[in-house]
């Protein structure tokens, strides 16, 4: 299982678009952001759609984006 690092605002859109009951596994930082656990399949599928140099918050927050139907910049 892999770990992705997000800020507090992403880990709540995150749990605000999911389709599900949101079950938090994530764990708060002392600097306000989420170490987040996801599956290794999830995390290739994310790794896969990054853009250079992007990081993990990144690419989570553009595909949030196109998920929602929104530009993804």
């Amino acid at each position: 299982m892999k770990t992705i690092r997000v800020t507090e605002a992403t880990y709540h859109a995150i749990a605000a678009a999911a389709t599900f009951p949101f079950q938090s596994t994530g764990e708060r930082q002392a600097d306000g952001t989420w170490l987040v656990p996801i599956e290794d399949e999830t995390f290739e599928r994310l790794d896969a759609h990054r853009l250079p140099s992007e990081s993990d918050e990144d690419v989570v927050l553009r595909m949030l984006r196109a998920y929602l139907g929104r530009k993804p910049n």
